[in-house]
């Protein structure tokens, strides 16, 4: 049964507020915690539940709960944060972090500069390695699972909505195809013999790469598969976009999951990710200023040695004249004792 608002759960732990949204496999809901903050409560969709038999759905809760613990461990500052389920009466709930933000989908009718681009996508490709250190993968990443929220005054990219998160080597009983977002899915999402893995977080992601550049959505793989469609390449649409780039999207967007790389790190250095975001071009200062700095720097310091150098021995030129000259006759003295030891 689908909860209203005003509904409390956990003992009035929380509060329904409203529906935010629900798919096959999930609904959301937007919950005020009792000292007033705010989270996202999920659940699996009362709709496919009832249309299960008692062991289908068995199966299907056991795996919600097993992933959500999966997913509860994925800690990244890139990731909505997300708590361990709880029970309540007899449906599975998954606490997550409420993100008040924009989705990169608002965005998708303008084109985002590459740097601005590849800044988000490293930051949710870090991430997602994360995801599949922890043997998951997302199955559903593009714009509109892609939030945005200010962080220390800078836009960040966070990664939401896990609901279809599976485990790597289990494959869905039921029609793939009410769960594919168009343009985003890669072809082996569409069949129930094809695992998957980390590489069709890439198909996914390198997609979404291709709309932030070119405000276009991709030619779905299954058309492409049946009905020969071409994918247009990112640079047909927007001519800024650098030879690297568009060659990183195409790679990982290839139909054979074989032949896009099979690790998102892979992918990250085929667009020249490694370590921090990569910096806007004209930020990079040349090394050849730095090692002209360098040279003069010490022009300058071999010259006031030089002149440190001269002036010292002025000084010392100037000691020798004006030394006083030692009387004819000493006056003929005993040395001490004390004298004597320091001789």
């Amino acid at each position: 049964m689908a909860w209203v608002a005003g509904d409390r759960l956990q003992g009035g732990k929380y509060t329904i507020e409203r529906e935010l949204g629900r798919g096959r496999f999930g609904i959301t809901y937007l919950v005020k915690k009792q000292n007033g903050d705010r989270f996202v409560i999920k659940t699996l969709n009362d709709d496919l539940l009832t249309s299960l038999s008692q062991s289908e759905r068995g199966r299907l809760e056991t795996m919600f709960w097993q992933e959500a613990i999966k997913l509860s461990r994925c800690k990244h500052k890139h990731i909505v944060e997300v708590a361990e389920p709880f029970k309540e009466g007899e449906h599975w709930c998954l606490v997550m972090e409420y993100v008040d933000g924009v989705s990169l989908a608002d965005r998708r009718q303008q084109k985002l500069s590459e740097p601005e681009a590849l800044r988000y996508i490293q930051q949710i490709g870090e991430a997602l390695i994360v995801v599949h250190g922890n043997r998951l993968i997302h199955r559903d990443v593009h714009p509109g699972n892609i939030f945005l929220r200010v962080r220390e005054g800078q836009p960040e990219a966070v990664l939401i909505d896990f609901g279809l998160a599976l485990d790597f080597n289990h494959i869905l009983t039921t029609n793939r195809t009410k769960e594919t977002s168009e343009g985003f899915t890669p072809p082996e999402l569409y069949a129930q013999s094809i695992p998957s893995g980390a590489y069709s977080d890439i198909y996914s992601l390198a997609a979404t790469l291709y709309v932030l550049l070119t405000g276009k959505t991709p030619v779905s793989a299954l058309k492409r598969k049946i009905d020969n469609a071409r994918l247009v390449e990112p640079k047909h649409w927007n001519n800024q976009v650098s030879d690297r780039t568009n060659r990183a999207i195409l790679t990982g967007m290839k139909l054979d999951p074989k032949q896009r790389p099979q690790s998102m790190r892979e992918w990250l250095d085929l667009l020249g990710l490694t370590g921090e975001v990569r910096q806007p071009e004209s930020a990079v200062v040349p090394n050849t200023n730095l090692n002209q700095e360098k040279k003069i720097n010490w022009t300058h310091v071999i010259a006031a040695i030089a002149a440190i150098g001269t002036l010292l021995s002025g000084i010392a030129a100037l000691i020798v004249i004006f030394k006083p000259s030692p009387p004819t006759n000493p006056p003929s003295l005993s040395p001490s004792p004390s004298s004597s030891k320091t001789l």
